[in-house]
């Protein structure tokens, strides 16, 4: 399967600007608490939390927000049934692709966190180092 390229450059030889997404890496004010936080597992609660203090978070708009909502469900079947369907698994890592899960997603959505000294680093730094 065809990947996205390369992740872009920071010093690109060309004459156009890229956009950058400066994050601080205080995570959102806009994500709230787990809605009917009862109804869900605990790694539920721990994903929901992970995404609400992640720096891309910061960037979130309201309908970030309502996918975050609708993937809830997703992440809990996928525990509910340990992990038996690939398919949800599969969906479940495209749609947060789509949010910038990974470092390689942020590099290409372009979003750059700014924070200094992260103990809970989120990798981009070390990627930075070893593409140069």
């Amino acid at each position: 399967m065809a990947g996205r390229g390369v992740p872009p450059k920071d010093n690109p030889a060309r004459r156009n600007k890229h956009l950058e997404a400066s994050l601080s890496g205080e995570g959102s004010s806009i994500v709230p608490e787990l809605p009917h936080a009862e109804r869900y597992l605990p790694e539920v609660h721990e994903w929901w939390e992970t995404w609400r203090q992640s720096p891309q978070a910061e960037a979130f708009l309201p309908t970030d927000v309502q996918r975050l909502k609708t993937l809830v469900l997703l992440v809990q079947r996928i525990y509910e049934m340990e992990g038996a369907d690939l398919k949800a698994y599969a969906e479940l890592r495209q749609q947060e692709s789509l949010l910038g899960a990974t470092v390689l997603d942020r590099q290409r959505l372009r979003m750059k966190v700014t924070k200094d000294s992260d103990p809970s680093s989120t990798g981009d730094d070390i990627l930075n180092d070893l593409l140069g």
